[in-house]
């Protein structure tokens, strides 16, 4: 898929906000960009949506970047021998004038929002570019007569300057299709707007479409075509194009008449192009555009078709992708053209299954395209979007929204057009949006408030936390009273649970704390009964903060409302329960693992919210340090072999693995899973759950995974021995597991592997890796300060005042955006064991685990956890007490 420059997404939305297109016509042009690539503004204007003068218009009108007329200038030759012939006509950029005083360059573009060729060419010549717009065949004329070591053909003049308005004006007024007084109007028009005659005519609606196509073919003295439905070219017709071709091209090939080919296109001129493109001598007829749109969608359905994208990535020739296309039409394709071209070894099994990888991807919107590398974060893309098209960027953490606005904007428009008011400036009001361009939910704020609108940008996730804090949030206070009062007649009845799940308060607080808990971005929900109270509290960044209190009374009735979502028997109280449970509500949209636990005062529950999949960070997210890192990822390109992490609960082992999985598993490979539970569910990994009540053990799941021809084996948790040793003889059979263990350093894996029961010399052969991590909180960016290091934490850490002489400490001072804990956000340690030469012999030899490590410290590059968090400590990401709270020595 074609990737928009900057400059064409600034072009889109300067169109689309002086409203010269619609945003239907922008995504169809987008849509075409994705399949055929180049210009954004050539496929508007090839595609008959927009004119090249109306494109040069806009851009002046939101720009200042003034058309110039190349052919009515004389440019004088030591401009032109500033800019040599090859930059020009790469950039399509020709130099017409020079303030030598200021060094200043005067240089008319086709793309003069192209920085990059504004900044080549200022590298080039040394001057200040000042850039101009020019039209694309005034441009192609200065470069043929300008530069003719080119070898260009030059253009007639009377071709560019005279489009022969009279012309067709009087052959139109011979048809009887327009008056006098209409042709009148329409040229007055015409030379005011600087758009073609014709299409100033049809925009009037004083003729329609076919009607100026078909007059102008008769003025170019060729074909017509009135019913495309006449034709139904075969196979070996169509297939001297590609679909991205006829879109370039705007035509289609016919008919093969005598050795040469007819040929439908918009414009009469192209016929040379299009025989570079055939290899056949073409006859071109004129067709609308609207129906050329028709015929290519009815010849050539399928957008980025599989031989297309092949011939676009340079993988396979036109020539080869005819003769492919043959047989497979011989075939009666009966077979994918994917496997026609690897039988004739036009293209490997890897470079078609890469291409049709990117063709399922498909198009989509402006977003779509401008995230499509799946690295962009919705921060960066607001960001982003904020620099190219001028507006203010809003952090709502920042700059929090003025109360007194909110109201001015109904909660149902907020969330149909994702957006949030912010502030008043003088009279008008400044919105964040998801997307400034939205021209009609401008206007509908518009009308609605009365005031004029000031788009401003903030990313999708910010918008929806203000809606759902704003809008969503109920008066907790409100509620208790409720609560108390709806539970306190009917909490002596044994069954009072029951009879108040329909209770609307109890629905609505059990709503609000799990909506709460999401927009805190809280890891896990706490509700845990007392003798006098119902304490919640909230897991952020790995610690339970207390949010709020319920009435005693409510606790049974808020138990069974959890357990109605989760599935749970709610009649059951004696013995722990788990589940699952999915909460949308509003744009909160979220999975949660359930737990109950009987107390002597009621049941406590917890609740872990479940990141989504597609948030699992790559790899290169983790957090690793350069030292790490290269290790951890040779480390999991091994083909067998098991490579454990471990950690406690709560150290992100679940996110590693999977960011793992998500690098390491392919289509090739047959990627299993066994958990207890399946918290991520990831597209194309088979994964089950362990179920102990039905016999469905790890150990059991792994005996079958062996049956059923694994590449790679996760196992959740390595809890027994029989789970230890199954996984072991896994990986010593040639397939690669990765697992899970509690542990609390990297070699203390080894020890816990040998007290399963599995041999020293199985355990030296099998394990390839083991990765020991732990979170700690980040020092929060908006109130941090650099502050000394506490001598007693210097002493109890091992390390000197004279060790952190030349390291920049910091600490959070506490803020409303970290709720004055001074930490916002949490980030990995490592501890990486390699299993190599030396470790392997210590393994062999049945050395302890501190034996192990220091042989791993000193030979394999081993670095502690400790001195791990040290180094992003003393670089300012964490805090020394972090450090010294989370590791030993």
């Amino acid at each position: 898929m074609a990737v928009l420059s900057i400059g064409d997404r600034r072009l889109g939305a300067i169109l689309l906000e002086q409203g010269y297109v619609s945003d239907d016509d922008l995504q169809k042009a987008l849509e075409r960009h994705a399949e055929i690539g180049g210009r954004l503004s050539d496929i508007l204007i090839d595609s008959n949506l927009v004119t090249e003068r109306r494109i040069a218009r806009a851009v002046e009108e939101a720009l200042g970047i003034p058309l110039v007329n190349l052919t009515a200038v004389k440019i004088p030759p030591e401009v032109l021998a500033l800019v040599d012939a090859e930059t020009a006509q790469s950039y399509g950029a020709i130099p017409y004038g020079l303030d030598a005083p200021q060094m200043l360059l005067r240089v008319a573009f086709v793309d003069p929002l192209n920085a990059l060729a504004v900044e080549s060419i200022e590298d080039a010549t040394g001057y200040t570019v000042e850039p101009y717009q020019a039209l694309r065949d005034h441009v192609q004329w200065a470069l043929a007569t300008c530069y003719p070591e080119l070898g260009l053909e030059v253009p007639k003049l009377e071709d560019l300057n005279d489009p022969q308005h009279e012309q067709l004006g009087r052959k139109l007024l011979r048809r009887g299709l327009l008056n006098e007084r209409q042709l009148d109007e329409a040229l007055a028009l015409q030379k005011q707007s600087g758009d073609a005659l014709g299409e100033t005519l049809v925009g009037l609606g004083i003729i329609t479409q076919e009607q100026l196509f078909e007059v102008l073919a008769e003025q170019a003295g060729v074909p017509f075509i009135r019913n495309p439905r006449d034709y139904n070219p075969p196979e070996d017709i169509l297939g001297l194009m590609l679909r991205g071709d006829a879109l370039r091209m705007q035509a289609v090939p016919l008919e093969d008449q005598a050795g040469t080919l007819l040929m439908a296109a918009t414009d009469f001129r192209r016929a040379e192009d299009l025989e570079k493109v055939v290899g056949r001598p073409v006859k071109v007829a004129l067709i609308t555009p609207t129906a050329l749109d028709n015929l290519i969608e009815r010849f050539y359905p399928e957008k980025g078709r599989l031989g297309e994208a092949l011939v676009r990535e340079g993988a396979l020739g036109r020539d080869q992708l005819r003769e492919a296309l043959q047989v497979q039409r011989k075939a009666g394709k009966s077979k994918p053209l994917g496997e026609v071209l690897i039988e004739l070894g036009y293209a490997p099994a890897e470079e078609v299954e890469r291409a049709l990888a990117k063709q399922r991807a498909g198009g989509g919107r402006l977003e779509d395209t401008l995230v499509q590398s799946g690295k962009i974060s919705p921060e960066m893309l607001a960001r982003s979007l904020a620099v190219q098209l001028g507006y203010e960027y809003i952090n709502p953490a920042e700059t929090p929204p003025d109360v007194g606005v909110i109201n001015m904007i109904p909660e149902a428009t907020a969330r149909r057009y994702t957006l949030f008011p912010m502030r008043l400036q003088g009279k008008s009001l400044v919105v964040a949006m998801k997307d400034p361009r939205h021209v009609f939910a401008i206007d509908d704020l518009r009308l609605m408030t009365g005031r004029e609108i000031i788009p401003a940008v903030a990313s999708e996730k910010d918008i929806v936390k203000l809606i759902e804090r704003y809008h969503g949030a109920s008066d907790m206070a409100a509620l208790n009273k409720e609560l108390a009062a709806a539970t306190k007649s009917k909490v002596e009845k044994e069954d009072a649970q029951i009879d108040l799940l329909d209770d609307n308060a109890v629905v609505r607080v059990v709503d609000t704390i799990i909506r709460e808990a999401a927009l805190a971005e809280a890891s896990d929900i706490h509700i845990e009964p007392s003798a006098e109270k119902v304490t919640v509290r909230f897991r952020v960044d790995g610690a339970l903060r207390e949010h709020m209190e319920l009435p005693k009374s409510a606790a049974p009735s808020i138990a069974a409302r959890v357990k109605i979502l989760g599935q749970l028997d709610i009649a059951e109280r004696r013995v722990p329960q788990d589940g699952r449970l999915r909460f949308k509500k509003g744009t909160v949209d979220l999975d949660l693992r359930l737990s109950t636990l009987p107390t002597v005062y009621g049941e406590k529950i917890v609740m872990r919210l479940l990141q989504k999949a597609s948030n699992i960070p790559e790899i290169e997210d983790l957090g690793f340090s350069p030292h790490n890192f290269q290790r951890f990822y040779d480390t999991i390109q091994k083909p067998y072999g098991i490579f454990l992490i471990t950690g406690p609960t709560g150290s992100g082992k679940s996110f590693t693995t999977f960011s793992i999985l998500k690098r390491i598993s392919r289509p090739e490979k047959n990627t299993t899973t066994v958990e207890d539970p399946v918290e991520y569910e990831i597209p194309g990994i088979n994964q089950t759950q362990v179920n102990n009540q039905a016999g469905l053990t790890f150990a059991r799941a792994l005996r079958s995974f062996l049956r059923q021809d694994p590449d790679i084996i996760m196992v959740g948790e390595i809890r027994d021995a029989e789970t230890a040793k199954i996984a072991t003889e896994a990986a010593l059979t040639g397939h690669l597991v990765i697992a899970t263990l509690h542990t609390n350093d990297a070699a203390g894996a080894v020890t816990r592997l040998e007290e399963m029961g599995v041999e020293n010399f199985n355990i030296s052969a099998s394990l390839i890796g083991v990765l020991a991590q732990r979170l700690v909180r980040r020092v929060c960016a908006n109130c941090k300060t650099e502050v000394s290091a506490d001598p007693e934490v210097l002493r109890r850490l091992g390390i000197s005042e004279h060790d952190v002489r030349d390291a920049k400490l910091y600490k959070g001072a506490g803020c409303e955006r970290c709720n004055g804990s001074g930490y916002k956000g949490r980030m990995a340690i490592h501890e990486l064991l390699v299993i190599d030469g030396p470790v392997r012999a210590a393994i062999n030899a049945g050395k302890a685990a501190t034996e192990i490590k220091d042989v791993a410290e000193l030979h394999s590059g081993l670095r502690t956890l400790r001195a791990d968090g040290l180094e992003k400590a003393l670089q300012g990401m964490t805090t020394l007490e972090e450090i010294l709270g989370s590791t030993s020595t």
